[in-house]
């Protein structure tokens, strides 16, 4: 007799949470004969199917699985059971030939498919079949496939399972009549999860709390649920997210489920695996036979992930895989209750593995979870150097704040080790007290005769490098200049690797006293002893420094070639576990460099990973640099006013935290200044002007440069122009001593400018010529159409056989010229419609690509992700082309545009 409550699907609930993302999934699909639903235990999979059973009327047959249906003849007893409770019509034959043994299965499952053709062809009709990882019988397996690959197109096959069900999935993947949801989809949205939580479990929590409860569960609906119950009863907690920042594996309603739904229903060879590796954040075969002392951890991993227990693989060999973390702090906590002593053993025997294949940052994790400080004394007084100088100085310094003062007092380089940690976290204020503590326990050792004294005096010469820096920071260049020539002597005749280090600071002097040449062979050795030395941060910003050195000299393919190439070494290096190495410094300059090339989108691409930094608080030196390079873009696509919020930002960080910066940034002001002049605010341009007479050697040679060049366009703007010209040479004689391409461009376009403004023609094509043929050897072309429109009829003039025909057609079109015999006049064609000239002012490229995508119908959301942008720049845009059209809604400036011609 069968039991019938197999056949019945479980109550709908009307309050669960609509998933009409994967119920679209479920629906019919021509040619599709199964649809598997895979993911572990919680995930929502018979709740997934039993609210799209409510949500249509097809016929469906459900069928709950349980350890009894792995007999073969029971099995289809209730396969056929369900079709009948169904049909009437189905099954006599099939159950006929099932009662006799004789008969071979294959018989009776042919018999099931003859009588199932026998069904309407109006609707499909759908066999469900909950908890198939519950059978485990080859023998139904086989016989299974038999059914599906022989079922009339009228009826679909859903099984809902924890585990890859054993059955030719990857034949009928190939065959396309099989769909897959895996627990990736399952997992709650953050639109689901406050659903969730909000309705379905009526708390009023935050979005806040909502994104980290769905960050610690990685959307696993159950320990959501679970996490949701434990805040019933209490009040504050549902309206805090204390309950959320500290839900782990070890909260009672967690462990309690993971411990009896999944862990104690495993095998005992699969539940001791999970409890011995149950102490690594990651693992693979090796890690785990170190750790339990046996060779078979790669068999116990390709079965956990074949049977998709909370494993999650983290490449695409299948080598290194991660649990779910509160899965894994489950087992960690029974492993803490019930053995303590075996938790401690393959904790040592992981943390001496780890640091043998150098994977540090988790070796030190067991060790602080060990609460092994001399070991972890020890560990970092071996490794911390590289880690700080791999760009790991704030997980150091988080590290360093377990041990005590102390162990630090015992340890020199411990001390000498947070020093490096703070220097490269840019806190140079809190350095100085750890400096003089250091020295004064050095100098004891010394005169005590300490069998660690030549040690001592080795560290004399890392104190010496970072005073060297301090110095920097205090504008003292000649100390910092001594202080770095000292410790290079010193390093001569010893072996200790901090040559890169040194040079980068040599190069950071020399490029500061506007000697580029002497800078740039000093950060290339830099780079090539960060190389030999592993120092991936020092060679990331060294290049970056050197970038930028490169783009004033108008090197700008070189460049980009170094930062590219050195960005590729550094990542061949990179552990996928930890966040990846990018530097400030050559994020910025290749954004300028791809913005002078008028490549806009990619310089974006290279800006817009720094702008994450500012939302959460960098060091000013990097916040004044991305805010400066923020603004250059913004000014080249003519959005002036965010341009300048940019730089008005910028320019109070500089004035606040001036004393503690260790380079001059560019100059934020002349760009302001250019913003100034292109926006008609004359006044305010030339009261900048007057204010910087006599402040010139107080700035670098390269920032000097840039406000003589600033001062000249505000003498253009006064109609000054003998007196631009004046200055313009003088700039011209120390840009050209030191190679300064990209200033002698700038001066040669506004020299052109002002000739012109004499009517010295000749002078004029000799000054713009000169421009062209610098600019055309790198592409150069932001440097002409940021001068404005009084550039574009001087480029005509230019008549070196120098400069290539795709260098002029690149900038024509930048600087959007035609031919005289192509371009209409207005005045001659009176029926033309109305051009962007006729604006007041006209719509800048940026403005203009916004304008196009909105005709497009976009959202701003969606206007932002293409541009990458963000979406205030987005708003801001559109606030501006407003403005000049003269709208106040998406349609009125859509209608205007197109009378303007715009679109």
């Amino acid at each position: 007799m069968l039991l019938k409550t197999k056949f019945l699907a479980p109550a709908y609930n009307p309050k669960s949470i609509d998933r009409n993302r994967l119920l679209s999934r479920l629906e019919d699909r021509h040619g599709r004969k199964l649809t598997t639903i895979v993911a572990p235990a919680g995930y929502g999979k018979t709740t997934l199917v039993t609210q799209w059973m409510h949500s249509h009327t097809n016929s469906c047959c459900w069928l709950s699985l349980d350890e009894p249906d792995n007999d073969t003849r029971r099995f289809w007893q209730y396969i056929i059971g369900t079709f009948n409770n169904a049909f009437d019509s189905i099954g006599n034959e099939s159950l006929k030939l099932l009662g006799d043994k004789e008969v071979p299965i294959e018989a009776v499952v042919t018999a099931l498919v003859n009588e199932l053709c026998t069904i309407s062809n109006d609707t499909p009709v759908y066999l469900i079949l909950d908890d198939y990882h519950r059978i485990t019988n080859h023998d139904i397996h086989q016989s299974f496939t038999f059914l599906v690959d022989y079922l009339p197109q009228t009826i679909q096959v859903i099984i809902t399972s924890r585990v890859e069900p054993a059955l030719p999935i990857a034949r009928w993947r190939v065959k396309n009549i099989v769909d897959e949801i895996h627990a990736h989809d399952l997992a709650f949205s953050i639109d689901e999860s406050r659903l969730f939580f909000n309705e379905y479990m009526n708390l009023n929590l935050s979005d806040e709390d909502i994104a980290l409860a769905r960050e610690k569960s990685e959307g696993w609906v159950a320990a959501m649920q679970l996490a949701a119950i434990s805040t019933q009863g209490n009040p504050t907690a549902a309206s805090s997210n204390d309950v959320f920042s500290h839900y782990s594996g070890e909260h009672k309603l967690i462990s309690d489920y993971v411990l009896s739904e999944i862990l104690d229903s495993q095998p005992d060879d699969i539940k001791s695996f999970l409890l011995q590796t149950s102490c690594l954040i990651r693992l693979n075969a090796e890690l785990c036979n170190a750790v339990r002392e046996c060779e078979d951890s790669q068999e116990y991993l390709e079965q956990l992930n074949r049977i998709n227990l909370f494993i999650i693989p983290l490449d695409t060999h299948n080598d290194w895989f991660r649990y779910h973390d509160l899965f894994r702090e489950s087992l960690l906590q029974r492993l803490k209750q019930n053995n303590p002593k075996d938790l401690t053993v393959y904790q040592e025997r992981a943390i001496n593995w780890l640091l043998e294949q150098g994977q540090l940052h988790e070796a030190i994790n067991q060790l602080i979870q060990l609460k092994d400080w001399a070991w972890l004394a020890k560990a970092l007084e071996e490794h911390g150097n590289n880690l700080i100088h791999q760009g790991h100085h704030l997980p150091v310094l988080e590290w360093l704040s377990f041990l005590s003062d102390d162990t630090l007092d015992e340890h020199p380089r411990l001390i000498m080790l947070k020093v490096w940690a703070l220097f490269f976290g840019n806190k140079v204020d809190t350095t100085l007290p750890l400096l003089e503590r250091l020295e004064d326990i050095l100098d004891k050792r010394v005169c005590d005769s300490h069998p660690e004294a030549q040690d001592a005096l080795a560290l004399h010469s890392e104190i010496s490098l970072i005073r060297s820096y301090l110095a920097r920071s205090q504008s003292d260049l000649t100390q910092a200049t001594n202080l770095t020539k000292q410790v290079l002597d010193d390093l001569d005749h010893s072996n200790m690797p901090l040559k890169s280090v040194t040079y980068y600071g040599l190069g950071m002097d020399c490029f500061a006293q506007g000697d580029l040449s002497s800078a740039r062979s000093a950060l290339q050795a830099s780079i090539e002893y960060g190389k030999k030395e592993k120092r991936f941060s020092t060679v990331l910003t060294s290049a970056g420094l050197l970038g930028w050195i490169l783009y004033y000299q108008g090197e700008l393919d070189l460049a980009r070639e170094l930062c590219t190439s050195n960005q590729l070494w550094i990542d061949s290096y990179h552990d996928p576990s930890q966040p990846k190495l990018i530097s400030c410094w050559q994020n910025c300059a290749l954004a300028q460099i791809y913005r002078e090339k008028n490549q806009f989108t990619t310089a974006e691409s290279y800006i817009n990973p720094l702008l994450k930094h500012l939302e959460a608080g960098t060091e000013p030196g990097q916040h004044i640099l991305i805010q400066y390079v923020r603004a250059h873009m913004d000014f080249s696509i003519g959005d002036y006013t965010s341009a300048i919020t940019w730089l008005d930002d910028a320019i109070n960080v500089y004035e606040h935290k001036q004393d503690s910066l260790m380079f001059e940034p560019p100059s934020l002001e002349s760009l302001k200044v250019r913003c100034y002049l292109a926006l008609g605010e004359n006044q305010k341009a030339e009261h900048w002007a007057q204010s910087i007479q006599g402040t010139e050697d107080s700035v670098s040679q390269i920032n000097k440069e840039q406000q003589d060049i600033t001062v000249a366009r505000v003498l253009i703007s006064q109609s000054q122009y003998q007196k631009a010209i004046s200055l313009l040479s003088n700039v011209y004689e120390q840009a050209t001593k030191d190679q300064h391409i990209k200033h002698l461009i700038e001066v040669w376009i506004l020299q052109a400018v002002a000739y012109s403004k004499l009517n010295n023609i000749e002078q004029s094509r000799h000054a713009i010529t000169e421009a062209m043929v610098l600019a055309s050897k790198e592409g150069v072309i932001r440097v002409f159409s940021d001068e404005g429109s009084s550039v574009r009829d001087l480029v005509i003039l230019a008549d070196s056989i120098s400069i290539p025909d795709s260098f002029r057609n690149e900038l024509n079109q930048a600087l959007e010229i035609t031919t005289q015999e192509s371009k209409p006049k207005k005045e001659n064609n009176p029926e033309l419609p109305k051009s962007e000239s006729t604006l007041q002012e006209p719509l800048s490229q940026r403005e203009q690509e916004v304008l196009t995508l909105i005709n497009e119908g976009l959202a701003n959301k969606v206007i932002a992700s293409q541009l990458f942008l963000a979406p205030a720049t987005v708003k801001a845009h559109i606030r501006n082309i407003y403005g000049k059209i003269g709208a106040k809604s998406r349609t009125e400036a859509l209608a205007k545009a197109r009378e303007y011609g715009l679109l």
